[in-house]
């Protein structure tokens, strides 16, 4: 067994509490801005994409945008896990959960498919904890991005994608 890192479930509850209070203007010329705030390292700056580290290593953070204007942060919270990890996976995903909520209130939404997530919808971001097949991440999306996903995921699951 390899060590499995993890962020501790304080530490990414802060983390939630300070990107749903995040206030800018979710342009990708102030994105550099938002890096250096939260001490995330750059490694490569595209116009649609900022590659960080955020301690996890090379693309363990992203700030993706569309036509200038940052749709999503992505922010990997644990270490890719070996198949014999995946319980200790589940189990970080549940305290992540209770810890953010106990700074977030309760989720307002849960999702069980194809990729599990728990959010916390704000008036124009949602934070989401995504639990995925061998890591954890949390993302701050916008609504607009978010609901997008969820139409273009649902017309998928009915075949007209």
């Amino acid at each position: 067994m390899t060590t499995w890192r993890t962020m501790p479930s304080t530490d990414a509850a802060d983390l939630a509490d300070r990107l749903a209070a995040l206030d800018w203007s979710w342009t990708m010329d102030d994105a550099p801005a938002i890096v250096e705030q939260f001490g995330w390292h750059t490694l490569s700056s595209r116009p649609r994409r900022i590659m960080l580290d955020i301690g996890f290593g090379p693309d363990s953070g992203t700030i993706q945008a569309k036509n200038g204007e940052v749709t999503r942060i992505e922010l990997q919270l644990t270490d890719y896990a070996e198949p014999s990890e995946k319980p200790a996976v589940k189990t970080a995903f549940t305290d992540y959960a209770q810890a953010i909520s106990e700074q977030l209130g309760e989720p307002t939404a849960r999702v069980k498919a194809p990729t599990p997530q728990i959010r916390w919808a704000g008036p124009d971001t949602t934070v989401v904890l995504i639990l995925s097949t061998a890591s954890i991440w949390l993302n701050l999306v916008t609504n607009t991005r978010l609901s997008a996903d969820d139409r273009n995921l649902q017309l998928d699951n009915q075949g007209l994608l």
